[in-house]
């Protein structure tokens, strides 16, 4: 149980409770005065007057761009929103906000730094260019301390970082990628007529064609011969059953009108 004292300490004084509502309208304009503020030293750079060229125009514009409201104010506001408790709905917007105002700070006050001086080396005023110099640069210096801040704010708690793809196994498609099919057959259902294996695994043993049928792929044509053809200079062999036709005059020739079976059975030499 907490104690009278400890409960008293962590309740909101009164004048709290009046301000709490008016920090995010307080974050908000201070922003939006930083805003205002940039606009008008961007418009006294560009718009030409009758008082002076750009080097004059860019010294006025300076004290704008790069001055003690362009280093404070979104300081002012980023702390407002995240280092009072509660923290503040959009402190994450006011936060984005503030950085861009810094950022913006930073490009035209670097632009009109460098107008001013080369204008003044120009016109001979080293002195005055060499004390003016020193003065932006310090200005700088200020805009860069509370545009860290506010950086390092950001990206603590409000950068969302992005997801890095994790890199994939061997043999796995990486994302975007078709999936290759690997030819293994679903469970319950018959292989198909070629099934690749696994990379580092022989593929399956295919069954061969029969005896007198054609590989399969080749254009079936006529039918195959059953026996090889001899080679070139050689007789080619007969079945032992082949009719063999006869000359009149060779031996072993039956007489005319014996002429019964002229099939003979003929022995091939054992080539033994």
């Amino acid at each position: 149980m907490t104690s009278p004292d400890e409960s008293a300490s962590t309740d909101p004084t009164p004048a709290r409770r009046l301000t709490e509502p008016l920090r995010e309208p307080a974050a908000l304009a201070l922003l939006g005065a930083n805003a205002v503020f940039l606009f008008v030293g961007l418009l006294r750079l560009l718009v030409p007057n009758q008082y002076g060229d750009v080097t004059v125009r860019a010294d006025f514009a300076y004290s704008l761009l790069v001055g003690l409201n362009a280093a404070l104010l979104p300081l002012l506001a980023v702390l407002l929103a995240t280092h009072v408790r509660p923290v503040l709905p959009h402190a994450a917007l006011i936060t984005k906000v503030a950085l861009g105002e810094y950022a913006v700070s930073g490009v035209l006050g670097a632009l009109t730094f460098l107008i001013w001086l080369v204008g003044r080396l120009a016109e001979g005023e080293v002195f005055d260019a060499l004390l003016g110099m020193l003065t932006r640069a310090g200005w700088l210096i200020l805009v860069a301390v509370g545009a860290l801040v506010v950086w390092k704010v950001w990206s603590t708690l409000y950068r969302v970082p992005r997801a890095k793809p994790q890199p994939g196994m061997y043999g796995q498609p990486q994302p975007g990628w078709p999936q290759q099919p690997t030819g293994w057959p679903a469970p319950g259902q018959p292989a198909g007529p070629y099934a690749p294996g696994q990379y580092g695994q022989p593929a399956p043993a295919q069954p061969g064609p029969q005896y007198g049928q054609p590989y399969p792929g080749q254009p079936g044509g006529g039918p195959q011969p059953a026996h090889p053809a001899p080679p070139f200079g050689q007789p080619p062999s007969a079945d032992p059953t082949q009719t063999i036709p006869r000359q009149p005059g060779d031996p072993g020739t039956p007489p005319a009108g014996q002429e019964g079976d002229r099939t003979q059975p003929f022995r091939r030499d054992d080539p033994r």
